[in-house]
C-alpha cells in the first residue's frame, strides 16, 4: 500500500503529538525536587487517597468536596490505589498527575494550530503548559490541583474547529472529563459564541456543557463555604501574583530584586502583555483577537474572581506580604501565551523587522521557561514523604496489633494546621 504524502504527515503529526506527550510528562516529573516528587498534597491524602482506601470507587468518583465535582483527581486515586504497592502510592500518584499534564501539553499543541499555525511556536505553547515558572509552587504534579491545567488546556480546545466528526465527538469527551473537574471552566462558556455554525465545534461544548450543569447542580445541593476576600486587594495583587512573578518566580528574592522602584518594575513587567494585546487586536486574524482578549484581559478576569471567591485579600501589590497562591497559575500562563501569540502575528508579517521581532518575542518566552525550569522551592520541599509516612504507620501498627489505624500527614504545613487522615493497619499488611 502506497502511503500519498498527506496521510505521511499525518502520521508524522500523530508521532510528535505522542512524543510531546511523553516528553512533557518527564519535563513535569524533573521539575519536582525529589521529595516534592514523594510527598503527597493535601486533599490527595485526606480526601481522595482516603475514600480510594476506605470505599467503593462508585461510592464517591461523583461526590461532591467543597461544592463542586473533582472527577479526575478521584479517578487518578482510585487507580493508583487499586495498581500500586502502599508505600509507593505517593511517588505512582505524583507521577500519574504529571502523566495528565503531558497529555494536556500534546492537547494544547494539536488544538492551538488555527490560532497559532507556526508549529514552533506551538511548541512553545505546549512547553508553558508544563513549564510555566510558578506551576511547581503547588500546581504541578499532584492531583488536587491537575484541574487548573484544565482551564488552560480548553480553551485552546474551543478555539480549535474539529476535522473530522470522530475528533470532534473525542474532545467532546475530553471537555465532558474536564468539567467533571472544574466548575471555573463556567469562564469558557462565552467562547461557545465563536464558530458557532459550524457542526463540527459543538461536539466539545456539549461535553462541557454536561459537565458544568452536573458542576451546578452539585454545588446546589452542597453549597461550598463562601470565602470572599477584599476585591480591591485582589486587584492589586494582580500584577506582583502574574506578570511580575512570571519573571522571577520565588517572592523574597522578587521583594530584594524590585527594592524602592515596585510601580517602576510593575509598569516594565505588565508592559510586554499589554502590547501584545495591542498588536494582536489591530493586526491579528478574527480568531486571534478572541484569543488574546481571553489572555490578556482574561486572565485578570480570572485572577481577580478566584483570589476573591476564595477569601484571597492580598492587598500589596508586590509579594511582600504574601506568598504565591496557586490562582497566579494559569493567569500567568495565559500572559506568557499572548507573547507567543504576538509572535505569530509578527513572523506572518511581510517586513523582515516584525519577523526578528516575532522570533525574539517566541525566545524571550523560551529563554524565562529555561531559566525557571527548576523551581526555587515548592510547597511540598520539605516533605513529609508518603513512603516515610507509611514506614512510621507500619511500625506503629506492628508494635500495637489491636490498632485499628493509623494517622498518616501529608503537606503542606502551615503553623499548627496539619493535613492528617486514619489509614487502616489492615490496608497496611495487604
Amino acid at each position: 500500500m502506497t502511503r500519498t504524502p498527506a496521510t505521511r504527515a499525518r502520521w508524522v503529526e500523530a508521532a510528535l503529538v505522542a512524543a510531546i506527550a511523553v516528553l512533557a510528562t518527564l519535563a513535569a516529573w524533573l521539575r519536582l525536587p525529589p521529595i516534592a516528587q514523594r510527598t503527597v498534597w493535601a486533599e490527595d491524602g485526606t480526601i481522595f487517597l482516603n475514600d480510594a482506601i476506605s470505599g467503593s470507587p462508585v461510592e464517591h468518583l461523583f461526590a461532591g468536596y467543597m461544592g463542586y465535582l473533582q472527577f479526575v483527581p478521584r479517578v487518578l486515586a482510585d487507580l493508583t490505589v487499586a495498581l500500586a504497592p502502599i508505600d509507593s502510592v505517593g511517588l505512582v500518584l505524583n507521577l500519574a498527575s504529571c502523566a495528565v499534564a503531558g497529555l494536556c501539553a500534546a492537547l494544547v499543541y494539536w488544538c492551538a494550530q488555527d490560532v497559532v499555525p507556526a508549529r514552533a511556536l506551538r511548541l512553545v505553547l505546549a512547553a508553558i503548559t508544563i513549564g510555566a515558572p510558578l506551576l511547581p509552587i503547588e500546581v504541578l504534579g499532584n492531583a488536587a490541583n491537575v484541574h487548573w491545567l484544565f482551564i488552560w488546556t480548553m480553551l485552546w480546545v474551543l478555539l480549535y474547529l474539529p476535522r473530522t466528526r470522530v475528533g470532534a465527538w473525542a474532545l467532546g469527551l475530553v471537555a465532558l472529563v474536564c468539567a467533571l473537574s472544574d466548575i471555573q471552566l463556567l469562564f469558557l462558556v462565552p467562547l461557545f459564541v465563536v464558530r458557532r455554525h459550524s457542526g463540527l465545534a459543538w461536539p466539545p461544548r456539549i461535553g462541557l456543557a454536561f459537565g458544568l450543569v452536573a458542576q451546578i447542580a452539585t454545588s446546589l445541593l452542597s453549597p461550598r463555604q463562601s470565602h470572599s476576600g477584599g476585591l480591591g486587594g485582589a486587584v492589586r495583587a494582580y500584577i506582583g501574583q502574574t506578570a511580575l512573578a512570571s519573571y522571577i518566580p520565588d517572592a523574597k528574592l522578587l521583594d530584594r530584586a524590585l527594592g524602592d522602584l515596585v510601580v517602576l518594575w510593575s509598569i516594565l513587567a505588565i508592559a510586554p502583555f499589554v502590547v501584545a494585546l495591542i498588536v494582536v487586536l489591530r493586526r491579528g486574524t478574527s480568531l486571534q483577537r478572541v484569543a488574546v482578549l481571553y489572555l490578556v484581559p482574561g486572565s485578570a478576569v480570572l485572577w481577580t474572581a478566584d483570589s476573591y471567591l476564595n477569601g484571597y485579600g492580598g492587598a500589596s501589590l508586590t509579594p511582600q506580604a504574601f506568598t504565591f497562591v496557586r490562582y497566579a497559575v494559569v493567569p500567568s500562563m495565559f500572559l506568557l501565551a499572548s507573547i507567543v501569540l504576538l509572535a505569530q502575528v509578527l513572523i506572518s508579517r511581510p517586513a523582515r523587522v516584525a519577523r526578528a521581532l516575532g522570533i525574539v518575542a517566541a525566545l524571550a518566552v523560551v529563554v524565562l521557561i529555561a531559566i525557571h525550569f527548576i523551581p526555587y522551592e515548592t510547597n511540598r520541599s520539605n516533605g513529609p514523604t508518603w513512603d516515610a509516612a507509611i514506614d512510621r504507620a507500619q511500625l506503629a501498627c506492628d508494635t500495637a496489633p489491636a490498632r485499628a489505624s493509623q494517622p498518616i500527614t501529608t503537606a503542606p504545613r502551615y503553623g499548627a494546621v496539619r493535613w492528617v487522615f486514619p489509614i487502616p493497619c489492615s490496608t497496611l499488611d495487604e
